[in-house]
């Protein structure tokens, strides 16, 4: 999580690491393309805000190369603790990591670029947000923030009824944890108020049928399933919990179809 201003809907267990170090390797390829068109290249000084298990810290660091680094910002102490250890393992050694909240952390120095992987749907105030990370970039630096929308993940589920149940479930759980779900309208109205040159949006929505792929769904919704509870948010129509996946499985099959997750709406610009 990267700011204290919102509620956190997902929890900093040991499980919840572990789920979204699987998540991160299903969209790595989304985000590293990503990147790589936003800009990111050898030698860069690059801020990465909210950087969790460091997935998003170590693709940035493989485009900067051994003549840039990569300083990563995360407001858990946990989590900077889990992706300091990953990233020594997989040998990065261009990287630090901070314990910092983006609505506080003062740079020393500005950046080359600033990134950040689903993070601003956690904060209050995600245009202020921009605007303050605009102003850590050196001239001509860029943004580059990759955040959810949840409507195509609904309308390429609709043909599903239990993974459209279950997908909504998700998303209601997250509203009501205080996380927006539709962040392109926020990114583009934050990056014209930061004054970013032509800011550039796309959508790419994550379709897959590999086990782990499938696994996400059911793997979010556990990891949301504490929220839920407290929440008082209705899942009597999913079944018995205990089988929703085998029954997500059996769906997928009978439909011969393919399983997709929340699709990443990118924003990148110049200072």
């Amino acid at each position: 999580m990267a700011t204290k201003q919102a509620d956190y809907v997902l929890g900093h267990t040991s499980a919840e690491q572990q789920r979204l170090i699987r998540q991160a390797r299903v969209l790595a390829p989304l985000t590293e393309r990503f990147l790589r068109d936003a800009g990111i290249s050898s030698g860069m000084h690059v801020l990465d805000i909210g950087c969790g298990m460091g997935d998003v810290t170590m693709i940035a660091a493989q485009l900067v190369g051994s003549t840039g680094k990569v300083t990563s910002i995360d407001l858990d102490q946990a989590s900077i603790g889990t992706a300091q250890k990953r990233a020594a393992a997989f040998g990065f050694e261009n990287t630090s990591f901070v314990h910092a909240d983006i609505a506080e952390y003062k740079a020393p120095n500005p950046f080359d670029a600033i990134i950040g992987r689903l993070v601003l749907q956690f904060v209050s105030d995600p245009i202020a947000i921009i605007k303050r990370l605009c102003g850590m970039l050196r001239p001509g630096g860029i943004l580059a923030l990759q955040e959810p929308t949840w409507k195509l993940w609904l309308t390429y589920t609709a043909h599903l009824p239990l993974r459209l149940a279950a997908t909504t479930v998700a998303r209601d759980a997250f509203q009501a944890g205080g996380a927006s779900t539709e962040m392109e309208q926020q990114l583009y109205q934050g990056f014209i108020a930061a004054g970013l040159r032509e800011p550039q949006l796309r959508v790419e929505l994550p379709v897959g049928n590999s086990p782990e792929f499938r696994s996400l769904l059911p793997d979010l919704l556990a990891a949301l399933m504490p929220n839920i509870m407290s929440k008082s948010l209705s899942v009597g129509h999913l079944g018995d919990l205990n089988t929703l996946k085998d029954r997500l499985e059996q769906e997928l099959d009978s439909q011969n179809s393919f399983a997709c997750y929340v699709a990443l709406i990118g924003a990148f610009g110049r200072r």
